[in-house]
């Protein structure tokens, strides 16, 4: 692979140095701590759960909802937990995730390439090469560029109007969906946007893909590899306060069981990528109430993987947001208590408390972002940490070289 441009190396060069200097100033190393680069227990799978957009306001609100005050999320009942700074400004999704996908940082609307579109090798692919079974889980289209950016490589390019194109110019999901096939050839993809595959799904099932439509195909589907396309869009409708919905066909954490009967039959383990997109959807519109529904989703689905977990001690599930989206901010007050122009009041579970949001913004913030972990190697995601760091450390707990 060709060096990284001056620029990125520069980058990775200052967050190390940021990174280093936060971790000495947070804590002390045991005199009895293991040797630097020792591991005493090898990730055999890897459980990534993804809430696109989610922020710590986002976080906050969530735990103060769904758990209380003095309450805790699935995710917080992890062992490690911590915070991940962006290397560089958030510009979108497709960056964000991609840097957490490569441990690169790039440009706005890179998907799997560097900042001169130059394809890098992601942490999917490492676990693929390394003999494991792939799974791209999503309530956003499977070709959106968050779970993409884990398994398909495409430079930025300007949106296409004509998607049949006169000089037959392919759009992009459809371009996404072959590399899911051809390329990176993932074992489970389950989620929504079906449009784009009408086409390919003769080759997938070709090449040993179950493909299916609906809960109940899911539910009897016993093949290795998986194609379950549960909707011909997102598996939500984005809306403003009031309006909109959330309710996938298949939800969240049903997709999530199931990819992992499918790929756990892989001696070598796995590499799972989940996505909860729906939070990142409806705080763009300032939507309180749908981020809630999208959130209990998500920590159900963390839920679904500790259960995992308990029988299969040797995963390792990391939980993280890809950016903050919207600006969030959150306040709990007193019953009655009124807040002009916010969006609220949600009450607070376990407390006569009430919640409030004020959304700042549309779209990506610089906004701390929280990450927990939890089985071999979680220790690596302790604290603060940069997004470049992402990438190393899951290569690491599985004992996997880049």
């Amino acid at each position: 692979m060709a060096a990284p441009p001056a620029h990125i190396r520069v980058a990775r060069i200052l967050a190390a140095g940021v990174l280093a200097c936060a971790l000495a100033a947070c804590s002390a190393v045991p005199a009895d701590a293991p040797a630097e680069g020792a591991r005493e227990e090898v990730a055999r799978s890897v459980i990534l759960i993804l809430g696109s957009g989610m922020g710590q306001a986002q976080h906050d609100f969530l735990r103060l909802a769904i758990a209380g005050p003095s309450g805790q999320l699935a995710m917080d009942r992890l062992d490690a937990g911590g915070s991940i700074a962006p290397v560089d400004p958030v510009s979108d999704a497709a960056a964000g995730a991609t840097t957490l996908a490569t441990g690169m940082p790039t440009a706005p609307g890179a998907i799997g390439v560097d900042a001169d579109g130059q394809p890098l090798t992601t942490v999917l692919e490492h676990a693929r090469d390394a003999g494991k079974a792939t799974g791209l889980v999503t309530t956003a289209e499977v070709t959106d560029p968050v779970p993409a950016a884990f398994a398909a490589h495409l430079a930025p390019r300007p949106p296409i109007e004509n998607p049949e194109g006169d000089e037959g110019e392919v759009p992009v999901d459809r371009t996404i969906a072959r590399q899911y096939l051809e390329g990176s050839r993932v074992d489970v993809v389950l989620g929504g946007g079906a449009a784009p595959w009408s086409d390919l799904l003769g080759q997938a099932r070709s090449l040993g893909y179950s493909t299916v439509t609906d809960a109940a195909g899911l539910r009897a589907a016993a093949a290795d590899r998986l194609l379950g396309l549960f909707a011909d869009g997102p598996m939500f409708e984005p809306g403003r306060p009031g309006e909109g919905r959330y309710a996938p066909a298949v939800p969240l954490p049903d997709m999530t069981r199931a990819a992992l009967a499918a790929l756990d039959r892989r001696e070598a383990g796995f590499f799972l990528v989940v996505d909860e997109a729906g939070i990142d959807a409806m705080a763009r519109t300032g939507n309180g109430g749908l981020v809630l529904e999208a959130g209990r989703a998500l920590d159900a689905t963390v839920q679904a993987a500790l259960d995992f977990q308990a029988v299969n001690p040797g995963t390792l599930i990391v939980v993280a947001g890809d950016h903050e989206t919207g600006g969030m901010n959150v306040s709990l007050a007193d019953p009655g208590a009124t807040r002009p122009g916010a969006d609220g009041p949600y009450p607070a579970a376990d407390s006569d408390q009430q919640l409030w949001l004020r959304w700042t913004r549309t779209g990506p913030t610089n906004g701390p972002v929280p990450i927990t972990a939890g089985g071999p190697g979680a220790e690596a995601f302790d604290g603060a940490m940069a997004n470049t760091q992402v990438f190393p450390e899951l290569l690491e707990a599985m004992s996997i070289s880049a």
